[in-house]
């Protein structure tokens, strides 16, 4: 099968990544645009100047990043960010997030069996050391990532591929999965004719000469040292990282494309509270994925530019389906009667100029970019509308009763919810006070709140969360999904994806929707697929394994001096990066 077919036949199959953000106003940021207004492809614009040398300095306004630009164990999007403008993959999707187009890879074809896709590199490709990119950086990628010790988040990447299960279990050192063909040709070989086959083939390929100089087989130690002094082939290179306070990249002078004519890029950080101050006092240039109405509403007035489109992604709250009174899911169920969703959208994404919010309620994980969702899909949902009466009658049906203590109890076990939350965060301080009202003085549930902040909430659901499953019973992010396949479920709620590192965060264990995602991601055609999704979001929905809070409107707010810049819901800012210029 030649590169041009496969590239329509996965117009509705593509690359997917999930990734983790603070969520609230503006920096729960991750993705790109459709909406309000108009936004053209970069394709269109034509008026990128691509000639002369790069130049000038965009400064980033972000509030989070924990410094790990390491393509293997990064887990939050701000520093997915830096990731994305250091490496490259062998492909990408392009604009509209419909087809692949080459970035490393020059060509490709496909087996007709659909279970080998073998790649011809560019030879004019090196990293930023100058050191070329080949092959064997490939090979050593996914070896990485197939390693028994590899403890990332990633490790879903090359489970489908051949001999990934011998090698894992240390039964041999050979790994037929991947297999080099000289310096610039590269062979995937998948175990089945999987839909996620092609999308994994696309990681950030890490050069072996530097990650992998203390590497052997069996001990991923020495790859997770490299953090936040970064060595890929992309459009930029950390030059410097001062934690809590900037992130500073230059242009790689070695890059082998034209375009990324923005010489510098700082990412310093702001407070959520200031950011648009200073935003609006030139400070600071661009500040992504706005979502609060009455900054849009200031930069608005004050003549800033913006690109508004639909998020792919949603704030929500996950709930812990493992330990404590959550992993009833009647607990589960009656919290989200209890939390009035829908009143809390209508006043904090009001609209200031029109008294229309700018964000939505969903009652599903998918984005909202996704080709598994319908309207008569969304009818069969359970509707989770505000209703405390309902709620307390599923308690008292569950048998969680108020006891001596003053709160609800069952078995001896008081209805203790652990909120893990993070400070002086502006959704936060909206919502915990109304879950202390519903969920504490109208359910009698006894409602702790433990604020921390967003890297170590991370060690609590993620890096380490095997330490900590009984120290928490819900936590408030958002998620920025990256594209319109809804296998991105697979890693958040198979239950291969429980435990330290991995992304199944509430520890939701279901056979059955173990078996629907495992028979999900064999179907090639997204329209016999559609309807395994929806029966696996269908239990998550009835279980309420989690609550989306809101799906917003996006707005990119950005100084008149960035020219060129083009977002969209499944292309963000460091993709529009591209073909961006700063005006002097």
């Amino acid at each position: 099968m030649t590169k041009k077919r496969i590239g329509m036949l996965l117009v509705l199959v593509m690359a997917f990544t999930v990734v983790l953000t603070g969520c609230g106003a503006k920096d729960d940021a991750g993705e790109t645009p459709t909406g309000d207004a108009p936004v053209e492809s970069p394709s269109d614009t034509g008026d990128a100047d691509t000639g002369g040398e790069p130049s000038g300095t965009l400064k980033v306004g972000i509030t989070e990043a924990s410094g790990n630009f390491n393509p293997l164990y990064y887990s939050s999007a701000y520093d997915g960010y830096v990731v994305n403008l250091v490496f490259q993959g062998l492909a990408r999707t392009n604009f509209d997030g419909d087809e692949y187009e080459g970035v490393v890879a020059k060509d490709w074809t496909i087996s007709d069996d659909l279970k080998s896709i073998t790649f011809e590199l560019r030879d004019d490709i090196v990293f930023s050391d100058g050191e070329p990119l080949t092959a064997s950086d490939v090979v050593f990628t996914y070896k990485a990532l197939a390693d028994p010790s590899y403890d990332g988040r990633y490790g879903s990447t090359v489970k489908d591929l051949e001999g990934y299960d011998e090698y894992y279990a240390k039964e041999t050192e050979e790994f037929p999965g991947v297999v080099a063909d000289g310096d610039y040709k590269v062979t995937f070989n998948f175990k089945e004719a999987l839909r996620t086959n092609f999308a994994n083939t696309t990681f950030e390929i890490m050069p072996e000469h530097y990650y992998g100089n203390d590497f052997v087989y069996g001990d991923t130690s020495s790859l997770a040292e490299f953090s936040s002094e970064p060595i890929g082939s992309g459009p930029y290179v950390v030059e410097d990282y001062t934690e809590a306070q900037f992130i500073y990249l230059n242009r790689n002078d070695k890059f082998a494309d034209d375009g990324y004519m923005i010489k510098e890029i700082l990412m310093q950080f702001v407070d959520m509270s200031t950011d648009i101050v200073q935003f609006m006092n030139d400070e600071v240039d661009l500040l992504y994925g706005v979502i609060e109405p009455a900054k849009i509403k200031e930069a608005r007035d004050g003549g800033k530019e913006m690109n508004t489109y639909s998020r792919s992604g949603y704030g929500y709250v996950k709930t812990n389906n493992e330990a404590g009174p959550t992993a009833d899911p009647e607990v589960r169920k009656a919290l989200y009667y209890a939390f009035d969703i829908q009143g809390f959208v209508d006043s904090y994404f009001e609209d200031p100029d029109t008294g229309e919010p700018l964000a939505s309620t969903q009652y599903h994980p998918f984005s909202t970019s996704s080709w598994a969702l319908d309207e008569s899909f969304e009818a069969e949902l359970v509707q989770y509308t505000y209703d405390i009466e309902k709620a307390k009658q599923i308690l008292d049906d569950a048998g969680w009763v108020v006891g001596s203590s003053g709160f609800r109890e069952k078995d001896g076990q008081v209805l203790d919810i652990k909120v893990a939350a993070m400070p002086d965060h502006d959704i936060l301080e909206t919502l915990v006070p109304m879950w202390q009202a519903s969920w504490g003085e109208e359910l009698q549930a006894k409602v702790n709140v433990s604020f921390q902040e967003f890297n170590t909430i991370l060690d609590y659901v993620i890096y380490d969360s095997d330490s900590n499953v009984d120290e928490w019973s819900l936590f408030f992010l958002a998620t920025s999904i990256t594209s319109a396949d809804p296998h991105s479920l697979y890693t958040s709620f198979h239950s291969d994806h429980i435990g330290s590192g991995k992304d199944n965060t509430s520890r939701y264990n279901n056979p059955e929707v173990d078996r629907l995602l495992d028979e999900g991601k064999v179907i090639v055609d997204p329209d016999e697929a559609r309807p395994i999704y929806q029966d696996v979001v269908k239990i998550l929905n009835e279980d309420a394994v989690m609550m989306p809070v809101y799906a917003n409107i996006y707005h990119d707010l950005y100084s008149p001096k960035l020219k060129n810049f083009t977002t969209a819901p499944l292309y963000d800012w460091t993709r529009a990066m591209e073909d961006a210029t700063m005006e002097d």
